[in-house]
């Protein structure tokens, strides 16, 4: 373990929560709290940690604003009161995602390109997003304005890249709302594809600025391992991957199984699905835009094969009881439940043990080391 680090603004950001505490301590707190909500299911096993928990987060954000001095500042976005916390080296960020930071900062200042204010709706550059490939190494940064216009556009492009040449592909986003930090919808790339490349667990995935890719790579290898693991896998197995976003579980599992299905609700993830299921060159993989538990309920209405391991990747809030009763009904013999809340876990752990389900393993994951956050995965049988 390297030498414990802390960050001077870390009470203001209030990004990490648990800076406060040494790493070992962060693993055992959040090693406790998943013991408290999921001990009476089985035995937790020890906490997955990571041998260097810093600069780990390979998707950045950045602010800008201009001080009453007129001096361009950049930092952490706060949307309590739409403010930032002035940084330019965050511990938990990739080094590259920051020097990028400084960079864009230096070229703004040099082209005089007029910094947003969201008080008076006036100016133009907002924030910008960085996206980095850990295992290709590849760069894309988006740059987001409030206007469409992009003043001495060319000059920008051709600055950035002198200061940072590494950088891959530059796209341009608007976003007029004054006080929303989300990507807006018109895009334009300016260098390169607007595209890049990573490779997690042996399989391809192409990144655009609003693909979701889990922050942590590192940890996301072995959160999908420790899923794939628990599975059991085998040639003859049918796999359905519920809530599948951009195909990474199923594009995984498919290396080792008869078939599998995602399903998701957002189109443009689905999207990403399909031309990651091509790049990686799978055949027995298959995505549908729609409601997982719709889709599951269909499946077991139908005369078709249905599967007999299912992945189910929710969202914080965890699994509807409309999902659980669909998921239930299609009764496969094995679930998969990877978690972000241990919370919304328990609770759905509750439901699906009075529903001839066991737990027989958890398994938790520090994907976010510093945060309040814990990644859990659990296998379930029938």
């Amino acid at each position: 373990m390297e030498k414990e680090l802390i960050c001077p603004v870390y009470k203001k950001c209030n990004g990490c929560q648990l800076m406060n505490m040494p790493y070992e301590q962060q693993l055992s707190w959040k090693q406790n709290k998943v013991e408290r909500c999921l001990s009476q299911f089985c035995n937790v096993k020890k906490i997955i940690g990571m041998d260097s928990p810093y600069n780990y987060r390979n998707k950045v954000q950045t602010v800008y604003r201009t001080t009453k001095g007129g001096r361009i500042i950049s930092g952490v976005f706060q949307s309590s009161n739409n403010g930032i916390v002035g940084v330019e080296h965050c511990l938990l960020n990739s080094k590259r995602s920051d020097k990028i930071a400084i960079a864009v900062k230096t070229v703004l200042k040099n082209l005089n390109i007029p910094i947003y204010n969201p008080k008076t709706d006036k100016g133009f550059f907002k924030n910008i997003l960085v996206r980095t490939a850990q295992n290709t190494g590849e760069i894309l940064l988006t740059v987001v304005t409030a206007k469409g216009k992009f003043p001495k556009e060319k000059e920008f492009v051709k600055g950035v890249l002198k200061l940072f040449p590494k950088i891959t592909t530059i796209v341009h986003n608007i976003n007029p709302n004054p006080t929303k930090m989300k990507l807006g919808s018109y895009e334009k790339v300016l260098y390169g594809k607007g595209t890049i490349m990573d490779v997690l667990c042996g399989c391809k995935f192409e990144i655009s600025p609003k693909s979701f890719y889990q922050v942590n790579s590192l940890q996301t290898e072995v959160l999908y391992k420790t899923a794939i693991k628990f599975a059991q896998l085998n040639k003859d197995d049918v796999v359905l991957d519920a809530y599948c976003g951009i195909g990474t579980i199923g594009l995984v599992a498919s290396k080792y199984v008869k078939s599998v299905v995602g399903v998701e609700v957002n189109p443009q993830a689905v999207e990403d699905a399909k031309k990651n299921k091509e790049l990686n060159k799978k055949s027995n993989i298959n995505f549908y835009c729609k409601d997982a538990g719709e889709f599951m309920t269909e499946m077991a209405d139908e005369e078709v094969t249905s599967p007999n391991v299912v992945f189910v990747d929710p969202p914080r809030a965890g699994c509807s009881r409309e999902f659980l009763d669909s998921l239930c009904e299609l009764s496969p013999d094995k679930i998969v439940y990877v978690s972000c809340n241990p919370e919304t876990l328990e609770r759905d752990l509750h439901y699906l043990t009075t529903k001839d389900y066991s737990v027989t393993k958890i398994q938790p994951v520090d994907m976010f080391p510093h945060t309040n956050h814990i990644e859990t995965v659990c296998l379930l049988s029938r």
